[in-house]
């Protein structure tokens, strides 16, 4: 079964350079996008991530964190609700929603689609739950509200993967850990190929294709180990953020 495939643009932030790529870059400031995705087959709407949520919060701790010169933004029109609307796509009509991992640009509105099934990582959940957790940022960077939400849920709704899972015909998500342990990927066959979603194991493209580590990990090996995968694995690499997805690669936003 192949899959059609649409890329949102779910606003835009920055990153300085080192975040990006691990001890380089110093001097540089990156622009990223933040994307979601929807699959589309005749029996499936289905997809990966749900974007950003109210961004005061994050705001917030960015500035105090950088001075004011980091921030997300999010035009309206790129709101999660709005591409939905404007696409004509109900929420109800949603049944799988996978999640890449729990940081707050990717896990925002879960709450909005009531059919659907959450897949994610069953590893990166039993780390969250954990007292000591030394990735853990705060409330904010890991939505409370959105995490208690995806716990609430009955377990038909719920989709945990350790390793690997075939979920769909033509889906395959696998754990990566690196940036978060929650961390998974997700391998979709479409018309002009496998095409492997990363997760935030890498924010672009030449973090796998140069082997060069994103700077923003808990466990570095595991993202070494993880580019090996998806390498294997992917005919086409869809990073979380990387701008030249949209601006370059798949300019009107289909695979």
């Amino acid at each position: 079964m192949f899959y059609e495939i649409e890329i949102f643009r779910n606003g835009y932030t920055f990153a300085p350079g080192p975040e990006i790529f691990f001890l380089s870059k110093w001097n540089k400031t990156y622009k990223l996008y933040t994307y979601f995705f929807l699959l589309k087959s005749k029996e499936h709407n289905i997809l990966i991530d749900t974007g950003c949520g109210d961004l005061k919060k994050i705001n917030q701790m960015l500035y105090k964190e950088f001075e004011g010169k980091i921030s997300f933004e999010i035009p309206e029109h790129e709101t999660t609700k709005s591409i939905l609307k404007r696409r004509n796509i109900n929420p109800s009509s949603i049944d799988f929603v996978f999640i890449s991992h729990f940081h707050h640009d990717h896990i925002s509105n879960i709450d909005l689609f009531p059919n659907a099934k959450f897949v994610f990582s069953k590893i990166g959940l039993v780390e969250y739950i954990k007292k000591n957790r030394t990735y853990y940022y705060d409330d904010i960077l890991f939505p409370i509200k959105s995490i208690q939400y995806l716990l609430s849920l009955s377990p038909e709704r719920i989709i945990s993967i350790e390793d690997e899972l075939e979920v769909l015909p033509g889906i395959t998500a696998f754990w990566v850990g690196g940036h978060t342990p929650c961390c998974i990927a997700i391998e979709v066959a479409s018309k002009k190929g496998n095409v492997v979603f990363t997760s935030d194991v890498a924010f672009f493209i030449d973090n796998i294709k140069k082997n060069h580590p994103i700077g923003l990990f808990y466990n570095l090996w595991e993202v070494f180990e993880a580019y090996k995968k998806i390498n294997k694995r992917a005919d086409i690499i869809i990073t979380s953020h990387d701008p030249n997805i949209l601006d370059k690669y798949f300019k009107d936003g289909i695979i």
